[in-house]
């Protein structure tokens, strides 16, 4: 019989019930949104289910912890690489949306959305939360992201090192409006004007030449962000449209986003920009390989990994059923809702050896 301990770890020592981490930051709110993101490239796998599980748990404790509304909102990323090649030396991609299937009947995402889509409505079935998509070239949209956007990039040479110290580069990148190529690298993508309100660049594409994009509160130009530039963008955007909705947004996020990366992404830029508001976060359990790194969609799809030892079931959504059947959902979401309910089963890792256990309802004592 297999045993599994909990020791505690960091925010279990001051805290009994999930809630408490963001108890101090409700106040007055309105609404506690809770914020989950996933890139729309290949089907969903166990640590798509256990971020989505984890975060609609939090949203039905939350709303009955403080007895205010709660919703989900998930960012779906369809503006991230497709497809990518190298001209003349250069790196450069097309999103999601400008590149097809091996059958040429659908776009990327056409194809992996449905999957994402029926999982959310499992959950807001079950859990009674209601949750909205916002594709990123919608949510970009939004005035506020703009003025993010904007602020970042007017403090260029104050946040470039911070964002990324290896090639001092802040990744704003703008599709080519005639094919969609986009730059991987910023070669030839510079800043021509830029004011409090407006920011005009200097694009380029080797098959159409160069180009022109804007953005300002009216500007309709689609432009992309690097994962550092996106994710200090969002909380900038977070954190002023908390105060002008009155609500409180909560990011759910992957463990394996945790430690360095916001103290070095968030932290350090809000101080530069003189911040006193920090963004609330709430990390869910990282699944992990047989060797403690992180399951990765990254390998998985580039490079087939896993396949050799792992149930496919546990890599792609679409054989999740056949491998363990109907009930295989609810198993799953039992366990993860009762790691929601002791803080000592949710801050911590587990090993892809441990859900296939649980979902093949093999004896485990908990000690």
């Amino acid at each position: 019989m297999k045993k599994v301990y909990y020791p505690l770890a960091g925010m279990n020592y001051i805290i009994d019930d999930l809630a408490q981490i963001i108890e101090n930051k409700v106040g007055d709110a309105n609404e506690i949104v809770l914020w989950l993101s996933a890139q729309v490239n290949c089907f969903p796998h166990i640590g798509t289910l256990t971020n989505f599980i984890s975060a609609f748990a939090l949203a039905k404790h939350f709303r009955e912890y403080f007895e205010k509304p709660t919703k989900i909102v998930v960012e779906l990323l369809e503006s991230v690489t497709g497809a990518e090649e190298t001209i003349d030396g250069h790196r450069y991609y097309k999103n999601l949306d400008n590149v097809l299937t091996d059958d040429g009947t659908q776009t990327i995402r056409e194809k992996y959305l449905p999957y994402f889509k029926e999982i959310l409505d499992k959950l807001e079935a079950k859990d009674h939360v209601k949750y909205e998509i916002r594709f990123f070239y919608d949510y970009e949209k939004d005035p506020l992201v703009k003025k993010s956007v904007i602020k970042v990039m007017n403090n260029f040479d104050l946040l470039k090192n911070i964002l990324d110290p290896k090639s001092s580069e802040i990744r704003l990148r703008f599709p080519c409006p005639e094919c969609g190529l986009t730059e991987k690298h910023l070669w030839k993508t510079k800043i021509k004007e830029i004011t409090d309100e407006s920011l005009i660049m200097d694009c380029y594409c080797p098959n159409h030449g160069y180009f022109s994009a804007k953005i300002d509160k009216n500007s309709n130009n689609k432009f992309d962000m690097n994962v550092p530039l996106r994710y200090l963008v969002k909380i900038l955007y977070l954190l002023d449209s908390d105060k002008v909705n009155h609500t409180l947004s909560v990011i759910v996020d992957g463990g394996d986003w945790s430690g360095m990366w916001p103290l070095r992404v968030y932290m350090e830029p809000l101080l530069k920009l003189k911040y006193t508001d920090v963004p609330s976060i709430i990390y869910t359990p990282t699944i992990l390989d047989w060797s403690g790194s992180k399951l990765s969609k990254r390998m998985y799809v580039g490079n087939q990994a896993y396949r050799e030892y792992l149930k496919e079931g546990l890599i792609n959504y679409s054989e999740f059923d056949n491998q363990y059947g109907k009930d295989g959902f609810e198993t799953l979401y039992k366990e993860i809702n009762g790691w929601v309910n002791d803080p000592k089963k949710f801050i911590r890792d587990y090993t892809i050896e441990y859900i296939d256990s649980i979902l093949c309802h093999e004896d485990i004592t908990i000690l």
